[in-house]
């Protein structure tokens, strides 16, 4: 297994889809700060801080793109097996095609946690360039924890879509639209129990996230139900994988 994710990133060094992926993970910070400046004096908040900036950009990052840029970079990996004719040579190898896409899945998680890391780090010289006043230590420790936890469970949030919708070559583009949907419709539920089975939200239950100003709700989600989200998730992904994939298992 660990030699599968060292391939998928030595063959991301050749593919474009990764730098897609940072630029997109770019705008949610930029995004954050171009809203407050254009918004009208009336809704502007006023102490615009690191702490809110951070929190403007998990809200951005998680509703509208990390769901997409993670199907997107998720089912282009699967995808480069169909595009490149490379599954027949899986029969000369030890190897079945159900392992071979927990690899690839593996290799994602791993990207997408990166991917938080490097949108933590842009929101910081976001912050810096714009003038922001220099967060204190709690400010940035929280900041990196909610943007590396928010990554990983958005990116669990997606892994059904991106098994299902990567079963033959070049589906993959439809999850991606699905998922932007499926982020944007997120920002409509305002009730706390549904926001805890939700997969996008539970993900902003589990990081404690405050939605008040957000989606005009004080209600707290249930942090167990969201965890159990996040378990049915990763079942119901293996069983897309064996129901999807076994067929095409090396014996």
């Amino acid at each position: 297994m660990i030699r599968i994710i060292k391939a998928e990133f030595i063959k991301l060094k050749r593919l474009h889809i990764l730098l897609i992926g940072m630029i997109g993970m770019t705008f949610p910070s930029i995004l954050s700060i171009f809203t407050q400046k254009v918004t009208i004096p009336e809704k502007q908040i006023g102490n615009f801080d690191f702490t809110t900036l951070f929190n403007h950009t998990v809200w951005n990052s998680t509703t509208i793109f990390m769901p997409v840029i993670f199907t997107l970079i998720g089912g282009s990996l699967i995808n480069r097996e169909y595009k490149d004719d490379t599954l027949k040579n899986l029969f000369t190898i030890p190897i079945s095609f159900p392992r071979l896409i927990y690899g690839k899945l593996i290799a994602m998680g791993i990207i997408s946690i990166l991917l938080g890391y490097y949108s933590y780090f842009i929101t910081l010289i976001v912050g810096f360039i714009t003038g922001l006043t220099v967060p204190d230590l709690t400010a940035l420790l929280k900041g990196f924890e909610q943007t590396t936890v928010i990554s990983l469970c958005t990116f669990i949030s997606v892994l059904p879509i991106i098994v299902f919708t990567s079963r033959k070559q070049d589906t993959f583009m439809g999850g991606v639209i699905v998922s932007f949907l499926f982020g944007y419709f997120s920002m409509f539920i305002k009730n706390a129990t549904i926001r805890s089975i939700y997969p996008i939200l539970s993900g902003l239950t589990i990081i404690r996230f405050d939605t008040n100003q957000y989606m005009n709700t004080s209600g707290t989600g249930s942090f167990a139900i969201s965890l159990i989200t996040m378990a049915i998730l990763l079942l119901l992904t293996n069983l897309l994988i064996i129901m999807s994939y076994s067929g095409n298992a090396h014996t």
